[in-house]
């Protein structure tokens, strides 16, 4: 039985998490970034489930959704890389989305192949399931780091060790440590600007690197410098095994020195010796889309080792069909008029 929880064992929860979660994105249903989520005027619930057949109860779902507002129409719950459960996703996912109330859609994404909507397809009650555009990556590439720091630098495209080297050559540095926001924020801002990215407020950010920040689950700035000047920096998050690529950007002006390049190669081989097992790119184009968005910053982050790693994506499942409609119907028509 789903259960509204106002304390739980942070601890707890995020090994629950790391042990069920995906691969990809499973930091989405951390603690802290439910915290986060907080912090930036998200209402946030959390909801677990245990098996009460046990003498010593055992969780077996866990959900950190986030509530909005549908001016107008009323509410609707999103699970972002969630439910994370241990058995059965269809069955828990439905008694969650219906504890859930009153709301008109409970959104979620499906973590698996398995779930790839054959029982979505086929539920008979007037309950149905949407499939929506998709929130996260439904598609990233994965480096596993099981290899030595040779060996991954081997592995790696030759002209990206070629520009690895190129950009050592030229006196380019790399800081993992306590980094001044403001100082990289304009990097942020002209990159926005080129369009490579929609960009947050920056206090935004400035609130993921305040809240994200335990011995569980931590964001942080890695900088590329160039003559005491970062020239590229990415933003990063380390969570469950796995060490993230969130957002990154860089100076066009440098763009010759391939600090990307290197900064990248050296978070890989710092996330080897801090013991992560993986390095999350954080989204590519499919591979059958040539002429994606993507398609650039696709060929950049697949000349590094890896695997791409693919979800089902984000559904809606409806639990006021009328109001999903208009409010469907508005949505298409508020993106036609814009």
């Amino acid at each position: 039985m789903w259960k509204l929880v106002e304390e739980f064992d942070k601890k707890k929860w995020n090994e629950f998490v790391k042990k069920n979660g995906p691969l990809s994105g499973r930091f989405l249903q951390s603690w802290e970034w439910g915290e986060f989520q907080k912090a930036v005027g998200e209402k946030v619930e959390r909801w677990s489930t245990e098996d009460d057949r046990r003498e010593q109860k055992r969780t077996d779902g866990v959900a950190s959704l986030i509530i909005r507002q549908l001016p107008g129409f009323g509410e609707y719950a999103y699970c972002p890389r969630g439910p994370i459960v241990k058995d059965d996703f269809s069955t828990a996912l439905k008694a969650l989305s219906e504890i859930v109330d009153p709301i008109i859609f409970f959104r979620f994404e499906l973590l698996t192949s398995f779930h790839r909507g054959e029982e979505m397809s086929t539920h008979k009650t007037n309950k149905t399931f949407h499939k929506t555009i998709d929130l996260q990556p439904s598609h990233t590439w994965i480096t596993p780091l099981e290899l030595s720091e040779e060996k991954l630098f081997e592995s790696l495209h030759k002209k990206t060790r070629y520009n690895i080297g190129l950009a050592k050559r030229h006196g380019v540095e790399v800081c993992l440590n306590e980094i001044d926001f403001d100082s990289v924020w304009p990097i942020f801002v002209e990159t926005g600007s080129r369009g490579e990215f929609r960009l947050h407020p920056k206090d935004y950010y400035q609130k993921m690197l305040r809240t994200i920040n335990t011995e569980y689950c931590r964001s942080f700035l890695a900088v590329a410098v160039f003559e005491q000047k970062p020239i590229a920096v990415n933003l990063m998050l380390d969570f469950g095994g796995v060490r993230t690529y969130l957002h990154g950007a860089s100076s066009h002006k440098y763009r010759s020195l391939m600090a990307p390049h290197l900064l990248h190669f050296e978070l890989i081989k710092d996330a080897k010796q801090k013991g992560f097992s993986f390095y999350d790119w954080w989204g590519i184009a499919p591979s059958d889309q040539p002429n994606h968005p993507w398609a650039g910053i696709t060929r950049f982050k697949k000349s590094f080792p890896g695997r791409e790693v693919v979800y089902a994506g984000t559904y809606d499942f409806v639990r006021k069909p009328f109001w999903y409609k208009v409010y469907r119907l508005a949505r298409k028509l508020r993106r036609m008029s814009s």
